[in-house]
């Protein structure tokens, strides 16, 4: 059974890492540029986990995550935020927001793929 990873950011050489380091764990990954691109393609491929970016032009992260959760289609999918900021405050938003969790770039590949594992593991 393949498992799909969609990837909402909008710096090309982190979807690319990303990507490569997700499809070479056995994952297929699709990637969208931005948060309505990204609601999009969620909705219509229905992925198994989401990486979302919070810092975006156009409709940012914490928006997307908003309308990934109202919207019955996509509401169950895992979304990671995933963003190169750190503070306890965009943790504790994401959480309360429904994110199923909050992961550092640049990351460590062996430590995204243990964090998707997880996720996915948990999706009902």
């Amino acid at each position: 059974m393949e498992r799909t990873v969609l990837i909402i950011e909008d710096e090309k050489l982190i979807i690319v890492s990303t990507q490569m380091v997700l499809e070479a764990a056995g994952f297929r990954v699709e990637a969208a540029d931005n948060g309505e691109e990204g609601i999009e393609k969620a909705r219509k491929l229905r992925p198994d986990l989401v990486l979302l970016d919070i810092m975006m032009p156009g409709i940012d992260g914490w928006e997307t995550l908003t309308r990934l959760k109202r919207d019955p289609d996509t509401s169950g999918i895992p979304v990671i935020i995933f963003t190169a900021r750190e503070h306890a405050r965009g943790h504790q938003k994401s959480t309360e927001m429904g994110a199923a969790d909050y992961f550092r770039k640049p990351f460590e590949p062996d430590e995204l793929i243990e964090l998707v594992e997880k996720h996915i593991g948990q999706r009902v």
